[in-house]
């Protein structure tokens, strides 16, 4: 799994949500860097990617570089942020102060204000990652987003505390599912 290159928005810590924000010169930068990263790594048969733009650019820059093309689903987007969505952190603490204390203190079932909430996340990402091991890929490759990896951190127990682990632009997450459909942290 790989977050999506940085964009302007992650520079100016505004909420980007399933707002359709493409990379910026850094981000695009990352992107190359991490496919030459991976090029060391097993190769993916496959490449699957949000139908963000930010996850898509990212994707078609790996893909280039492993000569794969890449498979967008729109389960694999981030987090939908709602009303907060182009709002820097401290705007919707200003706007929204009661709704951003609520969403902290319970983060897994908090519906975000025209959003929604983790645990939906959680749900359509999990079912996509079933269908991924169903379809027998020995490597498969997913660009997404950092909520997308957080919900696949918490469902193998590697992530306790949603606030405790930034996953920062352009990293990526080596998993294992074994053969019951656990998911197994190889590589952080």
């Amino acid at each position: 799994m790989v977050r999506h290159g940085q964009t302007d928005w992650n520079a100016q810590q505004k909420y980007q949500g399933q707002s359709d924000i493409p990379l910026n010169e850094t981000g695009r930068a990352q992107a190359y860097q991490t496919a030459l990263h991976l090029q060391d790594q097993e190769s993916p048969q496959v490449i699957f990617c949000s139908d963000l733009m930010r996850a898509r650019e990212t994707a078609q820059i790996i893909g280039r570089s492993l000569g794969i093309e890449s498979i967008c689903d729109a389960r694999l987007r981030e987090l939908s942020f709602g009303e907060w969505e182009g709002m820097t952190f401290t705007e919707v603490y200003e706007k929204y102060p009661q709704a951003f204390n609520e969403w902290v203190r319970d983060t897994e079932t908090y519906i975000v204000p025209g959003g929604e909430s983790f645990q939906s996340l959680s749900k359509r990402v999990l079912q996509f990652i079933h269908e991924i091991k169903q379809a027998n890929h020995q490597v498969a490759l997913l660009v997404t987003h950092g909520g997308v990896i957080k919900a696949v951190l918490r469902h193998a127990d590697e992530c306790t505390d949603l606030w405790e682990n930034a996953v920062e632009t352009a990293s990526f997450l080596i998993i294992d599912i074994t053969e019951e459909g656990r998911i197994l942290i190889c590589k952080n």
